[in-house]
């Protein structure tokens, strides 16, 4: 049976579709995944990882997963070095800190070492660290174009609502809001909060308490939006007191977008940025392939209220 990997929301396509079931038979690859956060404490990874999975199976590989137990670059960097140390077959990476990862993952190329990027970096020219390519969307517009989205609406006076400050791809979302509104002669602010749910919402609350004027709210996944809608719950706001919009997709992002709640989710689609990278790093190493370029994009797409039904069975798991 031959596997094909339909990339819908990407310029480029895969060119060549891999059977599978013709690797059962070789010598496993021993593969390392390097990332800022885990399924266990963050539900967004868990779809990341099922695609990790998947592709490991799929091609008969064997993949370590590694990444902290809440945010935390520099051990993310710890982590590298011990990936690196075990001399992989192939090292897929969150470029979460491009100049902090610089060294290790240079060092790791320079010993023959494929490294892939995967959901967060600007691709390797953007990073200034020469690995193949990169499986992501482009955070900044994704941001841009939230903001523009939330500014048609009605929105006036906006706030992101970020859970991971420091992390490169949440705050270029924020920062392509922040601009949406500025250039639509709006204004708009960044909120930082945590991955705790109660504290988060906390924050939110006290934010809000002081920010009445507030009507646009950005999430930019699964933990700022599950606060801000036990907030929204919590105040007693009502859709269409306000707009939001927020990144990634989940049961809980889905049945608001179909409520009226949520005006959209930007999907990057992050099963395939999982799948992807196990499958280039297989095929780099089994057939001697090159990655078409270097950045294969898997979003920003957004769904609504118009394309909702065809993803929502599929949110939480490969959406």
């Amino acid at each position: 049976m031959k596997k094909v990997v339909w990339l819908t929301i990407a310029a480029l396509l895969i060119l060549a579709a891999i059977p599978a079931n013709v690797t059962a038979q070789e010598e496993p690859l021993e593969i390392f995944m390097v990332q800022h956060a885990l399924c266990a404490w963050d539900s967004f990874w868990c779809v990341v990882e099922k695609g990790i999975a998947d592709a490991a199976e799929d091609y008969g590989v064997n993949v370590t997963v590694l990444g902290p137990d809440a945010f935390d670059v520099q051990k993310v960097a710890e982590l590298i070095e011990q990936a690196v140390a075990a001399q992989p077959d192939g090292l897929g990476i969150t470029v979460t800190d491009a100049v902090l990862f610089k060294e290790p993952l240079t060092r790791a190329i320079d010993q023959g070492i494929p490294v892939v990027g995967y959901n967060t970096g600007r691709g390797p020219a953007a990073d200034d660290i020469p690995y193949l390519t990169h499986f992501g969307q482009d955070e900044y517009q994704g941001g841009y174009q939230g903001g523009q989205r939330l500014a048609a609406a009605g929105g006036t006076n906006g706030v992101c609502i970020n859970h991971q400050v420091g992390n490169t791809a949440l705050d270029q979302r924020c920062q392509g809001f922040v601009d949406a509104f500025t250039d639509a002669g709006l204004t708009a602010q960044v909120l930082s909060i945590t991955n705790d749910p109660a504290e988060s919402q906390t924050i939110i609350d006290d934010f809000f308490s002081a920010n009445a004027d507030i009507d646009a709210f950005l999430t930019l996944g699964p933990n700022g939006a599950n606060p801000f809608y036990a907030f929204v719950e919590g105040a007693g706001l009502e859709a269409g007191g306000f707009v939001h919009g927020t990144f990634d997709l989940s049961p809980e992002i889905v049945a608001m977008i179909k409520d009226g709640t949520t005006l959209f989710g930007i999907d990057q689609q992050p099963y395939l940025q999982g799948y992807l990278a196990v499958q280039w790093l297989v095929w780099v190493n089994r057939y001697g392939f090159t990655p078409p370029g270097p950045i294969t994009p898997t979003g920003p797409g957004f769904v609504d209220a118009s394309n909702v039904a065809l993803v929502e069975e599929l949110a939480g798991t490969y959406r």
